[in-house]
């Protein structure tokens, strides 16, 4: 079964395009975790929110963001994320290091905030 190899979903036979991210499918499994990247010496660094999931769908989201991030090489942590399965309405923010703050919220907005159905639907009413 193909999947994303950006946000690591897979798909049925016969799907060419992530329905998330709108990136081509490659062949096979997806792997079983993005490959982890090292945050460095905790004790100088500041992290930063770069984005704050809440709602019955808060930790799914956050993980699928954080697998985008990390997909990019970007690290970053999901701090509460035991709490958020506890209790779904917790919010649940995505911190990166202040560095790479500002890179992380360009590329999830790219993959989280495009409308992808506005082509679509112009092609649709065409």
């Amino acid at each position: 079964m193909p999947y994303c190899p950006q946000c690591f979903i897979e798909y049925l036979e016969g799907t060419a395009q992530c329905e998330d991210c709108g990136g081509d499918l490659v062949p096979g499994s997806p792997p079983e975790a993005p490959p982890p990247i090292e945050i460095g010496d905790a004790k100088d660094m500041k992290l930063v929110s770069v984005r704050v999931f809440s709602g019955g769908t808060a930790q799914m989201d956050a993980d699928l963001a954080r697998n985008i991030l990390r997909a990019q090489g970007i690290p970053c942590v999901l701090p509460g994320e035991t709490s958020a399965k506890l209790l779904p309405v917790l919010d649940v923010p995505l911190l990166v290091r202040e560095e790479d703050a500002e890179r992380a919220a360009r590329v999830l907005e790219e993959y989280l905030d495009t409308d992808t159905t506005a082509g679509t639907e112009e092609a649709d009413s065409i």
